[in-house]
């Protein structure tokens, strides 16, 4: 019943973001637009987002490496894919399940094992959208309600997550967790099975002897996410200098993470939509083009390539229903 209730409302959040961002909009002058679009930087977008996809993959080969030496970056480019593909068709992130279990596939890694390695990746993307967020911040307009509450709002959750895992690490959570009666039993376990697994994650930092290699996978990463962003915006003809491109890319990366339908259905097109048109004074139905090429620019690759790793490694979704990763 409580799923059902997410879903729902998910699904209300998507359809109001959908509304704000066609609401008022010419539909001949979107498809307009639409054609107009310079599809030899379109597909370059593309093709820097899956050098991205590759970095990630060496990135998390680096992370994983004290736990499974042998571990290939091709291994692990197909699980990141396969984790896009299934975000994108399935509620609640759940790709982050799947990637797990094709990290484990033929490999020495358990499933909880490569979740925590997924939980510790997660945490140096979050860290790492803070950082850049800090850098842009004294050039934001704060001024405005929303931008100021969903920015405010990501720095608190930032911040607080990190709080309580540097808390946690010196309390005997497991001990605290079993004392939170209102909570049934079954929610306890799961609770503390996933804090386990996200400090399991974050142990592999010092183990690892390649954290000079991490820090310069995470900036290339985002380098070209950079040149992703910059060339989907001059493919839909709007003319932004790199340090307004830069303001984007990181608006982008906040709106991203608000709950949506798989993909970031609805959310994506209404906050990109309203970071143009109120940041960059940009006509709203060319900010939709934009919205809307970029989120294709990324959910088709995902897509396509992801399902194409997908058949190969023989993972299925439902060992992700059936919460499998506990039966290692």
């Amino acid at each position: 019943m409580v799923k059902y209730v997410k879903i729902s409302l998910l699904l209300i959040i998507s359809c109001f973001g959908l509304f704000y961002a066609f609401k008022s909009i010419e539909l001949t002058e979107l498809l307009d637009h639409l054609y107009s679009v310079n599809l030899f930087k379109f597909f370059l977008s593309i093709f820097i987002l899956i050098v991205a996809c590759i970095i990630r993959a060496k990135r998390l080969k680096y992370l994983a490496l004290p736990i499974d030496k042998s571990i290939t970056t091709h291994h692990l480019f197909g699980a990141t894919m396969i984790g896009y593909f299934g975000n994108g068709i399935l509620f609640f992130r759940l790709g982050e399940l799947l990637k797990a279990y094709a990290i484990s596939q033929g490999r020495q890694i358990k499933p909880s094992e490569s979740f925590g390695l997924i939980m510790l990746e997660r945490l140096v993307d979050a860290v790492s959208v803070f950082c850049l967020l800090a850098i842009a911040l004294p050039f934001l307009p704060l001024g405005d309600n929303v931008i100021r509450y969903w920015i405010i709002a990501f720095i608190v959750v930032t911040i607080s997550l990190i709080c309580i895992l540097v808390i946690l690490n010196f309390l005997d959570w497991k001990l605290i967790i079993n004392q939170l009666g209102f909570l049934n039993k079954n929610l306890r376990e799961k609770i503390a099975d996933l804090i386990v697994k996200i400090y399991d994650g974050l142990g592999l930092v010092f183990k690892t002897e390649k954290k000079i290699e991490i820090l310069s996978c995470t900036i290339l990463i985002w380098l070209c996410y950079f040149l992703m962003t910059k060339w989907l915006i001059e493919s839909c003809h709007i003319e932004l200098d790199l340090f307004d491109s830069f303001i984007m890319l990181i608006l982008g990366a906040v709106i991203i993470s608000v709950p949506a339908l798989p993909g970031g259905l609805g959310t994506y097109e209404a906050g990109i939509t309203y970071a143009f048109t109120f940041l960059f004074f940009v006509s709203k139905d060319v900010a939709l083009t934009y919205a809307i090429v970029s989120h294709t620019s990324n959910y088709l690759p995902y897509i396509i390539i992801g399902f194409f790793y997908f058949i190969r490694s023989g993972v299925k979704i439902s060992s992700v229903r059936n919460n499998e990763l506990n039966h290692d």
